[in-house]
């Protein structure tokens, strides 16, 4: 008996709401950063609680995923779903930290802690995300679109994570990630609450 599976199974009937949080999130951090752009301000610590809380929410829709998918494959399956629960807790972790210092509750500021929680986030979005990205694309148990979408939001943080090492990443790259994000999520969420996740071939 697939231990995992079993715990997991819950989650399936959260999907589309989970996705469709974190997607909602997502605009409303796109609204905040445009407000900084707008203003010339740089954003606080209360905008990275967003980026927290939304993809908390995203790897919840995405381990709702995992019950279909162990079925095809499920070594890659079970191993991007230890990914995604590290991603998902270093995110929720993340977004109450980041609550925190934004309400003066934590000595400090983000900056001096972030780079703790970038391991925990790239392995759960790269290796959970694209993991189950390529399940879908090789057993076809849900739609090519559903893995497609799962990739796009992996090769959207690489770019991120890329632009701001490579030093080009400014607060207008940032806002063009971010709605790309949202966009994707929500676009994840309303094909999970339509049925229309099913295959094409």
């Amino acid at each position: 008996m697939d231990v995992s599976k079993h715990y997991l199974e819950p989650l399936e009937g959260a999907r589309a709401v989970a996705f469709v949080i974190g997607g909602a999130i997502f605009v409303a951090d796109v609204a905040l950063l445009a407000s900084h752009v707008a203003a010339g301000t740089e954003p606080a610590a209360f905008a990275q609680s967003l980026v927290g809380a939304a993809w908390t929410a995203s790897f919840i829709g995405l381990l709702g995923t995992y019950p279909s998918l162990s079925s095809g494959s499920r070594w890659l399956a079970r191993i991007g779903a230890v990914f995604a629960v590290i991603g998902g807790i270093t995110m929720a972790v993340m977004a109450l930290a980041s609550l925190g210092y934004s309400a003066g509750l934590l000595d400090g500021t983000l900056s001096d802690v972030v780079m703790l929680f970038l391991p925990g986030v790239s392995l759960g979005i790269v290796f959970g995300f694209g993991l189950f990205g390529v399940v879908i694309l090789r057993t076809e148990t849900y739609s090519r679109t559903v893995g497609l979408l799962f990739l796009v939001l992996v090769l959207t943080f690489l770019f991120n994570l890329g632009s701001g090492i490579a030093g080009f990443g400014t607060l207008m790259t940032v806002l063009g990630v971010v709605a790309v994000l949202a966009v994707t999520k929500l676009a994840l969420g309303y094909l999970f609450r339509t049925g229309n996740v099913a295959t094409t071939g």
